[in-house]
């Protein structure tokens, strides 16, 4: 029975009273680099430690680890059938890397650069440089689609974990989902992850008796473990009532900071936070990118191309990929980059083949490169004095408190955190505040156990997500194309040349993340056209889909019996003059008007209230709530 995990353990010596009040918790952590998930079977909202267990086994070729890559390839499997996620890849395979920092991608400046970076890779558009090159092997998938298709392998391996738990079984017990997200993240990344965790199977078909999906930010879930695991190693005057700590997160992309201040010691133990979480991409990803290109100007493009097998293939779908050879490269530099300290000796490292007997120039020796300790420490530097700036920040935060609190501890968590020269750097630092650094020895998964912790306790500040059960749009004329319209929606106005008429425009999107916390928010432009003598009054319709997000209409002249139109915006612009709104100058056979551009704001916010909003400038035309009875989820796959 001890070789058992711990919660087949507790399933096999409970009674039957304890077994129909245990609910089960999960909790999913995907990070820039490793991905770790944690479950826990727990009577009651008060968490023991030792109640949590973590998904460990994750098949064949993977070896047994409390992580597992966030990597996964889209490549042909060899004749040994590799998993093509994690660390199983066939040896020709392009793996897609740090997909989850581009699921913060946003806006136009920010789409404009991929197509760039697209447009360079394929050396404008010469097709066969990139069949030639291998552009043929990415994937034509978003970074959502793509952190889908890895979190349905994650989780395949979390339902065998959780095997005691029968699929009859799940029917009938009560399951709690928690996801941890970097403290900055903007709604578009939170709901990308929330997409791609329901789409993978997180979600009610799977666990019938779901109540709740949580989400909680990666330093508050690593503080709530590592506070409390500290306070169990080192005593009971470790943390007092009152006294703050800084919280720093260091992971693969991001490094998030943040301070709390313990407010309760028992029954449960718990803080609150007391400044405004910072963070930054300066995680230990980094620190290989920096290597790289160090790599690239020694070793002259022409030769860095062969061994980055990944990088023509990486410009071209804008994703981030590694090949065969840069994967073993790069294995044995993680080495070495988590030996690395102050003072450290001189680095020497075997190039992959077919370089492994190359020589050039005294700088290539035998196929094997010498890093100085003056090139490593540069490649660490900026991201370690960055985090030391981000710790200090909230050291200030805590000494512009008002009420007199004492700092004492920086906790240190995450994969980064196991750098030596980090801990070093930060240590420095420290030591002139008079202040101590803390890192607990299980550090790497101190995000996900604490998030489990956030899920079997359920604070009164909790933040739920569910997701929105229909797509809400509006019908609008648009400038016709022959490319985007269809023709028999072409129409001409008195006013402006050939228009497409009655377009959908969907702002709102089934299964759209909804946080408890703040409604779901989405602007959309409403074009008017005016003169003398039309009329300035008029309803915009909303209109309401119940189907696919994948499938919605864009057109209403063939989706008249698939929509909704379940509510309308009455607008009245009678009292404005007309000299005010954007006067549109006669072209050829064509009057001259006026433009009226406004924006329309829908809120949706929990239990399905949709609050409407026209505006013209900072002026509202009209508002109004509809409480619409809720739609039941269709599958989205």
């Amino acid at each position: 029975m001890e070789d058992l995990p711990k919660v087949q353990q507790r399933r096999l010596s409970t009674s039957l009273r304890e077994v129909e009040e245990r609910r089960l918790v999960i909790a999913v952590d995907y990070g820039t680099t490793y991905t770790g998930v944690a479950y826990a079977t727990p009577v009651g909202k008060r968490a023991l430690l030792d109640e949590i267990d973590i998904v460990q086994d994750w098949g064949p070729k993977m070896g047994n680890h409390m992580k597992i890559p966030s990597v996964i390839s889209y490549s042909l499997r060899s004749q040994a059938k590799e998993e093509q996620w994690g660390t199983d890849l066939s040896p020709k395979a392009i793996a897609m890397v740090h997909t989850k920092l581009q699921l913060e991608v946003d806006g136009t400046s920010a789409e404009l650069d991929l197509i760039l970076q697209a447009l360079d890779g394929m050396h404008n558009l010469d097709f066969q440089y990139i069949i030639d090159h291998g552009g043929d092997k990415f994937p034509r998938k978003t970074p959502e689609e793509i952190v889908r298709d890895y979190l349905t392998k994650v989780f395949d391996y979390l339902l065998k974990a959780v095997a005691p738990f029968t699929e009859a079984l799940r029917k009938t017990i009560p399951v709690d989902i928690v996801a941890t997200v970097p403290a900055e993240w903007g709604y578009r990344a939170k709901n990308s992850t929330f997409q791609a965790l329901t789409r993978a199977g997180f979600n009610e078909r799977t666990f019938p008796q779901l109540r709740d999906m949580l989400l909680v930010s990666e330093p508050e879930a690593a503080s709530i473990y590592t506070a409390r695991v500290l306070k169990e190693q080192n005593g009971a005057d470790f943390l007092r009532k009152g006294e703050c700590f800084v919280l720093c997160d260091a992971g693969g992309g991001t490094v998030d900071v943040v301070s709390y201040k313990v407010t309760k010691l028992e029954p449960n133990f718990e803080i609150e936070r007391v400044t405004l979480p910072t963070g930054f991409k300066c995680g230990s990803i980094f620190i290989n990118l920096a290597f790289k290109k160090w790599l690239r100007d020694l070793l002259g493009e022409e030769i860095y191309q062969i061994l980055d097998q990944a990088q023509v293939v990486s410009n071209i779908s804008s994703h981030d990929a590694e090949g065969e050879r840069m994967r073993v490269l790069m294995k044995n530099f993680d080495v070495h980059k988590r030996k690395f300290a102050k003072d450290h000796r001189d680095i020497k490292i075997d190039l992959p083949e077919p370089f492994e007997n190359l020589n050039k120039e005294n700088i290539v020796i035998g196929g094997q490169i010498t890093i100085t300790y003056e090139d490593m420490e540069s490649f660490f530097e900026p991201c370690a004095n960055k985090v030391v700036e981000l710790i200090e920040n909230q050291r200030e935060q805590i000494e512009d408190i008002r009420e007199r609190v004492r700092l004492k501890n920086v906790f240190l968590v995450g994969g980064f955190a196991e750098s030596l020269y980090l801990q070093e750097t930060i240590k420095e630092s420290l030591d002139m505040r008079e202040l101590d650094l803390q890192i607990p020895k299980t550090s790497w998964t101190a995000v996900v156990r604490g998030a489990a912790i956030f899920g079997i306790e359920k604070s009164a500040s909790k933040v739920t997500m569910s997701a929105c059960s229909r797509s809400y749009g509006v019908s609008l004329h648009a400038p016709f194309s022959d490319i985007t319209h269809d023709v028999r929606d072409r129409v001409e106005d008195s006013l402006v040349p050939i228009m497409a008429k009655d377009q959908l425009l969907w702002l709102i999107k089934k299964g759209d993340l909804i946080l408890s916390n703040e409604p779901k928010q989405v602007t959309g432009p409403i074009t008017i056209n005016l003169t003398e003598t039309r009329p300035r009054s008029g309803i915009i319709p909303i209109y309401a889909y119940d189907g696919d997000r994948d499938r919605l209409p864009d057109r209403l002249a063939n989706a008249e019996n698939e929509i909704n139109r379940f509510h309308v915006i009455n607008y009245d612009l009678k009292d404005i003059p007309l000299q005010e709104f954007i006067r549109s100058d006669p072209v050829g056979p064509y009057a001259a008007f006026y433009v009226a551009e406004l924006s329309l704001t829908m809120r949706l916010a929990p239990r399905n209230i949709l609050q409407l909003e026209l505006r013209w400038k900072n002026r509202v035309i009209s508002e109004s709530n509809v409480n619409e009875p809720p739609v039941q989820a269709e599958d989205s796959d």
